[in-house]
């Protein structure tokens, strides 16, 4: 017991995925499906941590361990797993901050990890700073879509407006397509095309893409959608996981030569509209783009903290951020 919390590690054979799936806000990067896409993908291993008081269950932390360089690391989630945040579900969300320092020290004990960062969206940036975390502050662009389209409309720029009506003129169509291998080639190929228009190659491969999809093609909490031109052509992918009241943008891609059509604004417009009719209110646009602010949405941000058994780890970790963007536009100057 710390902090007035109880901690217990389960194992993913023993998980009560009833009461683990059952805690009101979840989010679509802690589903036992994200899970397991995430463990295949990148090899590391899931932790789950059922986390109670002298009343009862409160909830789970979800993570991740593995190693680099040698150090054994958690994440929850980490770079590279393209998961925006996972943490702590818990009944009662305002005591997630309250219960970090005890979930820490168990991690630290049980995991012998020298390195942690967890990233949560109801980690609030100010209070987590002054509980004298180390805070690391993650914007995104969230859009809220419990309105009719009209509303929507109306807060949208005009020039986004503009666009999803020309695409409507311009004779493309748009369809929900199959979350299967071949999608995962189509979206890539078009990923590439995207990525050389400023002389670079993607941040991930086709086999991350059909790992995801893999894992949740059949649950229903992934959209893909598909643009093609007047002569059937497909000129445009996307994809978008959803699960509870949130949805996400994951990913688009689209060919260059096709966007007199305006697919990327009707992509994004479709899968408001479908996930706002499973019972979405809130649409994580993921980061902060100037074509995302578009539509309406607003800055907002929460954080990531960060907890290191060294001082110079943080140090390293961040270099290793860095060398990875550097070798990424060397990539683009040798592609010149």
């Amino acid at each position: 017991m710390s902090g007035g919390y109880y901690f217990e590690k389960i194992e993913f054979e023993r998980l009560d995925y009833d009461e683990y799936n059952g805690i009101p806000g979840k989010k679509i990067f802690t589903t036992r499906e994200w899970i397991e896409f995430v463990a295949e993908d990148s090899g590391v291993t899931p932790i789950f941590v059922r986390i109670t008081d002298e009343n009862g269950f409160c909830g789970y932390f979800t993570g991740m361990s593995f190693r680099m360089f040698g150090i054994k690391i958690v994440g929850s989630p980490f770079n590279g797993w393209s998961t925006c945040h996972m943490g702590l579900d818990m009944l009662h969300p305002e005591e997630k901050l309250s219960a970090l320092p005890g979930l820490v020290e168990f991690l630290y004990s049980t995991e012998r990890c020298l390195y942690m960062e967890i990233t949560d969206r109801d980690f609030d940036v100010e209070e987590a700073k002054k509980r004298g975390f180390k805070v690391v502050p993650i914007s995104t662009l969230q859009l809220r879509i419990d309105m009719d389209d009209t509303l929507l409309f109306k807060q949208m720029k005009t020039d986004c407006r503009n666009f999803i009506r020309q695409f409507e003129r311009r004779g493309a169509s748009i369809e929900a397509a199959e979350p299967n291998d071949e999608f995962a080639e189509e979206y890539f190929d078009q990923l590439r095309d995207v990525f050389a228009r400023q002389k670079l190659v993607p941040t991930y491969g086709c086999r991350k893409v059909k790992t995801l999809l893999k894992h949740l093609g059949n649950t229903g909490n992934i959209l893909c959608l598909r643009v093609r031109d007047p002569e059937g052509r497909s000129i445009a992918t996307s994809i978008f996981p959803g699960y509870g009241k949130c949805f996400y943008f994951w990913g688009g891609a689209s060919y260059r030569k096709y966007q007199h059509y305006r697919p990327n604004e009707y992509m994004l417009w479709q899968a408001i509209r479908y996930w706002r009719g499973k019972g979405c209110t809130v649409f994580d646009m993921v980061g902060v783009r100037p074509y995302k602010q578009k539509f309406g949405s607003q800055e907002v941000q929460y954080a990531k903290i960060v907890f290191t058994r060294y001082r110079l780890l943080f140090f390293l970790r961040n270099m290793a951020e860095r060398v990875f963007f550097m070798l990424l536009r060397a990539k683009k100057l040798f592609m010149r």
